[in-house]
């Protein structure tokens, strides 16, 4: 930094005012040249700042020491665009032991999504219009990734269950085969027939919520519009190792759908209609747990009858359950 000599304010024999106007000047040019340039000021000292106007837009700098290093000129901004990646590692060695959190931080918000190139790998972006997180992931799926949103006890996975066959069908009383026009599934015309379904839980399950085993249908006749469709059932968990499989069963609450009166829909093979059964995760004694077997055995409650359906063709069956925010299947 400059040194000056003291401008001589004696009111006789002291620098005249235009002395002192040009000395101030020169002064001012001079410090001015100490931290505005696009070189480094000379001989710095600690604390000194330096603007560089080399570039756009422009780079300030700190003569300081860190982690007790050498004296040398560290970035400081500017705040608009950063020289070099940030680094949240206090460690010397990088080695990402010890990191510091970076409080506040949000990930970008966009109404649209830039283009991919090799550099921006990785990048983040939230979609305003949707909620969605998406990464950039141009080197290996040339592509946007959508990252899984997940809402605790209200973001639902599923797993479709097996149909196929007559295994799980009542030895007694099975449904039917049955087709209509291009959709085949089994037929349930009468309440005593019944399937039993079986399944693990998932891992990613979250744990604290009751899973839906939905059901999923066409009608296998013609019926009036508001009729309804009326499914029950039982349910047997299985701990791993430690249970068999003719455990005491749960009954489980009834399932009603109502089919609506679009003509279409109430026609022959109208639908699909989905019935939805809750099984009940803390249930005393068939409680569910991650992994854990469930056989849960359905039929219609009532097949027929004022206000009720008659026979549905039953096409698809899927398990529905709150997720973890980890997406991991069992």
């Amino acid at each position: 930094m400059p040194t000056w000599a003291p401008l001589d304010d004696d009111p006789a024999t002291g620098d005249d005012i235009p002395t002192a106007f040009l000395e101030l000047e020169g002064r001012t040019d001079e410090l001015r040249s100490c931290f505005v340039g696009s070189t480094p000021p000379a001989n710095p000292t600690d604390g000194q700042l330096w603007l560089d106007n080399s570039v756009v837009p422009y780079g300030l700098y700190v003569y300081a020491r860190i982690d007790a290093g050498p004296a040398g000129w560290q970035p400081v901004g500017p705040l608009s665009r950063l020289p070099a990646s940030p680094n949240g590692d206090p460690s010397t060695a990088d080695d990402r032991a010890d990191v510091l959190e970076y409080l506040a931080l949000r990930v970008e918000n966009r109404a649209d999504l830039l283009a991919l190139t090799p550099t921006n790998a990785g990048l983040l972006v939230y979609r305003m219009g949707d909620g969605e997180l998406l990464l950039a992931d141009e080197p290996i799926s040339a592509s946007w990734k959508g990252l899984l949103s997940i809402t605790q006890a209200a973001s639902f996975d599923t797993v479709e269950l097996p149909l196929e066959g007559d295994v799980g069908n009542d030895a007694t009383n099975p449904p039917t085969k049955a087709r209509i026009g291009t959709l085949e599934g089994w037929l349930f015309d009468d309440a005593a027939e019944k399937r039993t379904l079986a399944f693990i839980v998932p891992r990613n399950w979250q744990g604290a919520t009751d899973l839906r085993l939905r059901l999923f249908q066409v009608l296998g006749q013609a019926e009036s519009g508001g009729n309804a469709i009326e499914w029950t059932g039982e349910v047997r968990t299985l701990a791993p190792g430690q249970e068999k499989v003719g455990k005491a069963a749960t009954a489980l609450a009834d399932g009603v759908t109502d089919i609506g009166a679009v003509p279409d829909g109430i026609d022959v093979g109208g639908g699909p209609h989905v019935t939805e059964l809750v099984i009940d995760h803390d249930d005393a004694t068939n409680p569910v747990s991650a992994t854990c077997l469930i056989l849960v055995t359905i039929w219609r409650k009532t097949v027929g009858g004022a206000g009720k359906v008659g026979g549905t063709v039953l096409f698809r069956a899927d398990l529905a359950y709150a997720q973890t925010p980890r997406h991991e299947r069992a």
